[in-house]
């Protein structure tokens, strides 16, 4: 597959002896056109605990809808959260020198629990924003989110003030998330656990869908009869 080159869209033209980079205007622009679109895009937001089965539901939704020409982008906390240094972290076994700054995932009777610093808000708040910024000019959006205290559901509201917005409850059993979680290997041992009692405390939701018994094809039924219901 080709790429289109940055180069593209950057102009490079000596300017008195000196380097000088020009940026020229976007080509819509340039035709008279204008980036933000009359309409916004939907967002749908697809929150539970980490192994709940967002992932599996949301990939499967955007590829269904894709098969009919709509097209959704599939955005999560865990594209924002990757980007963060690991010096921003802190888990059982490893303490980064900024953790206190960043996230921390510290235990408590259930589990895992997130604890957020500064820079670990304002990246959070980077990911809503950016997910805003989608729908705003045009973009349908689903969101593989973990929102796990009343901040980050108090985050969501402010970015999306305007936006045409659900919040559907993906739920799953504890035991068969953790179980989930054993058997990835991937994941934090307790998170699963920590999250599932976190995670549904501070948001109303639109929808709910559970994936602890019921097989993706039929969760991904549901979701898609309720966003075109909607």
């Amino acid at each position: 597959m080709s790429r289109v080159a940055l180069g593209a869209f950057i102009v490079v033209r000596p300017a008195s002896g000196a380097n000088r980079v020009d940026l020229p205007l976007a080509r819509a622009e340039a035709n008279g056109e204008n980036h933000r679109m009359s309409v916004p895009g939907r967002v749908v937001i697809l929150n539970g605990a980490s192994s709940s089965g967002k992932t599996t539901l949301a990939e499967h939704f955007r590829d269904a809808k894709a098969s009919e020409g709509e097209c959704w982008l599939l955005l999560g906390i865990d594209d924002f959260l990757i980007k963060l240094p690991e010096q921003w972290f802190a888990y059982p076994g490893y303490g980064g020198p900024f953790r206190d700054a960043g996230v921390r995932y510290e235990p408590y009777s259930e589990g895992l629990e997130p604890r957020v610093g500064e820079v670990g808000r304002r990246l959070l708040a980077a990911y809503h924003e950016a997910v805003a910024a989608c729908a705003r000019v045009g973009f349908n959006v689903l969101v593989d989110d973990v929102c796990f205290d009343e901040h980050s559901a108090a985050g969501w509201q402010d970015a999306l003030a305007g936006l045409p917005a659900a919040f559907v409850a993906v739920r799953c059993e504890p035991d068969i998330a953790e179980a989930r979680e054993q058997a990835r290997g991937d994941r934090l041992p307790g998170l699963a656990r920590g999250l599932s009692g976190l995670v549904h405390r501070d948001l109303a939701y639109d929808f709910e869908v559970d994936t602890s018994c019921a097989d993706i094809e039929t969760v991904t039924a549901q979701l898609i009869s309720f966003i075109d219901a909607t």
